[in-house]
Parts: structure tokens; C-alpha cells; sequence
């Protein structure tokens, strides 16, 4: 393997974790179990886990590299917001489980759908990476993230005003500021990792 595709392919697999800890959220929600809740929560650990490790070993060889295909000051960057992305997500499953959740809120289902494909966006903004300065799909693909990111903020806003609005107890009420804070999260670490995309592409074209 060529070493500039070396760096790019560890991008893309990153982006791939971001997925599929996405799509794992998202079955633990749509067949949710509060007695599953430890066990989800230890398997999209294992998730966070790889992805963690692969950011690791990136780091062990970027640190011995003398070119790389763009600033390794970039590479990093971008790694570390793509690990970021998994985080938040492993972290949603440990607000749960901390918080005891016994049902999840209708809108939770609306959350998850919009990180799942804003996972996919950056997923295939990666995958145009490699060959960004010629690519006429990637621009689209940054857009995407966030815009999706954009429906977020309005999907939080008015389910934070819903839950105020109709629960009376302050527990709860702290619970579910807790977990949508924590869905929130995902969507701006989507977001910032495009961002930094976008950034390189601006300082190598």
C-alpha cells in the first residue's frame, strides 16, 4: 500500500466506525430493552474500542513519517474529530444506562435517523477524500453533513421545549436534558469533522 493511500484508508475506516456505532444506536432504540441496556452499551463500546485503537496506531506511524499527503497536522485533526464522532456516540448508550431509561421519548427515533445519515454523508465524503482535489461529489457531501446538522439543532431545540413543556418531574427533566445534550453532541462532532474536511481541501486546491 502507498503510504499517502495509507492515511486516507484509516480515515475511511474511521468514518466506517462513525457508522456503524450509529447503526448500532439505532437498533438499540428501535428494539429497546431497558434489561439490554448494560449489554448494548458494553457492545458499542467494543466499537469505540477500534476505533480508539486505530486512531492509536495511525498516530504510532504519522509520528515516524517524514511526508505525508497533507499537513500531518491536518491528518491528526481529522482523525481525532472522526474518533470523536464514535465517542459521542458510545458516550448517548452510557447516559442511559446512568440515567436508568425505562422507555425511550418518541423523538429519540427522529434523533438517531438524522446521526445514522449524517454518518453516512461523512462516510462518503472520506471516501472522496483521497482524490479530493478532483472530486465533484465531496463539496455535496460536506453540505449534507451540515445541513443534516442544521435539522438537528431544530429537532433539539423543539424537543427540549416539548420535554419542559409536558414533564413535571425534575428528575426526568435533568435525565433527558443529559441524553438529548448527548444526541446533540454526535450531530456537531459529525459536523466538525467536515468541517476540517472542507478546511483541507481549502488549503491544498
Amino acid at each position: 500500500m502507498k503510504k499517502d493511500q495509507y492515511y486516507f484508508d484509516v480515515l475511511i475506516r474511521s468514518a466506517a466506525y462513525g457508522c456503524d456505532a450509529a447503526m448500532f444506536l439505532q437498533e438499540s432504540f428501535l428494539q429497546f430493552e431497558p434489561e439490554t441496556v448494560t449489554q448494548r452499551m458494553e457492545a458499542i463500546h467494543v466499537i469505540e474500542h477500534n476505533a480508539d485503537s486505530l486512531k492509536h496506531e495511525m498516530m504510532r506511524k504519522l509520528g515516524r513519517e517524514f511526508m505525508t499527503p497533507v499537513e500531518r497536522e491536518d491528518i491528526l485533526t481529522l482523525s481525532q474529530e472522526l474518533d470523536n464522532v464514535v465517542d459521542c456516540l458510545d458516550d448517548v448508550m452510557q447516559r442511559i444506562y446512568i440515567h436508568n431509561v425505562l422507555a425511550l421519548r418518541g423523538d429519540m427515533l427522529d434523533f438517531i435517523e438524522l446521526i445514522v445519515r449524517c454518518t453516512k454523508a461523512l462516510h462518503r465524503a472520506l471516501e472522496e477524500f483521497p482524490h479530493f482535489k478532483r472530486s465533484q461529489t465531496i463539496a455535496e457531501h460536506i453540505v449534507e453533513v451540515n445541513s443534516l446538522e442544521s435539522e438537528g439543532d431544530v429537532l433539539y431545540m423543539k424537543a427540549m421545549r416539548r420535554m419542559n413543556t409536558t414533564e413535571t418531574d425534575p428528575i426526568n427533566i435533568l435525565a433527558w436534558t443529559h441524553i438529548y445534550e448527548g444526541l446533540e453532541n454526535c450531530m456537531d462532532a459529525c459536523e466538525h469533522a467536515s468541517d476540517i474536511i472542507e478546511s483541507v481541501i481549502m488549503k491544498n486546491t
